[in-house]
Order: C-alpha cells, then sequence, then structure tokens
C-alpha cells in the first residue's frame, strides 16, 4: 500500500501545531526550507525516510503516529490511551491505586446506564 503524503503531511502539521511550532521553527531547527516543510504539510512532496525520521524525532512522536489516519477508530483508542498514560504517569502508588478503583467503578455505572452499539461488552451475560 503506498503511502498517503496528504495524510502524513496533515498529521505532520497537527502534531506541529499541537506542540505550538511554527513553521519556521521547524525549518530553522532541522535545518530544512521552509519551502519544504510547506509542501510536505501539504503532501505535494515525499519525504526521505531520514528526513520523516527526524521530523517524527523532532515533533516527539512517531513514525507510525505521523501515517496512522487519526479517523481510524483504532487510532483514536490507542490515542486516548496514552492521553490517559500521561494523566497517570506522575502519580505514585497510592494514587493509582485510588485511581484504579474509581475507574472500575465508574466505567461499570457508565455501562449500566448508557449503551453504546458495537460495544461487545454489553454483550455477555452478567451471571
Amino acid at each position: 500500500m503506498p503511502l498517503d503524503y496528504k495524510l502524513i503531511g496533515s498529521n505532520i502539521k497537527a502534531r506541529r501545531k499541537q506542540l505550538q511550532i511554527t513553521q519556521e521553527q521547524m525549518a530553522d531547527e532541522l535545518y530544512l526550507s521552509l519551502s519544504l516543510i510547506s509542501k510536505l504539510e501539504r503532501g505535494v512532496k515525499p519525504v526521505s525516510m531520514d528526513t520523516f525520521f527526524s521530523i517524527a524525532e523532532y515533533l516527539h512522536t512517531n513514525i507510525a503516529a505521523l501515517t496512522a489516519d487519526p479517523n481510524d477508530p483504532v487510532v483514536q483508542h490507542n490515542q486516548l490511551i496514552q492521553e490517559i498514560d500521561v494523566m497517570l504517569e506522575d502519580l505514585d502508588n497510592k494514587y493509582l491505586r485510588i485511581v484504579n478503583q474509581l475507574m472500575k467503578t465508574y466505567t461499570s455505572q457508565v455501562r449500566e446506564i448508557f449503551t453504546f452499539p458495537n460495544d461487545p461488552d454489553q454483550n455477555v451475560s452478567k451471571t
């Protein structure tokens, strides 16, 4: 399957903006031309693997994240898990146990109150 350069460019741009980095800053710090950054973000120019790795590293992400379709449910799921992981990483075991118990209680209550289509957990018999 060929690479979707428009998707990659869109992901690069979204990540750059998320980090509040301008195209000019990125170009200067990676020793690339502003024109190249612009073309990459618009998906009109393919990127060499070396440059692609440099961009991913600069944006504190990885190649997989930059090639993934953000509308893919699996990608969205993984992103949510990653966001939760970041929120929890600085907690010590005492607070992690508390958060763990709260999450168990909350998710159980959410499943009782809300019905989500295609949720395999809701089709399981609770005996």
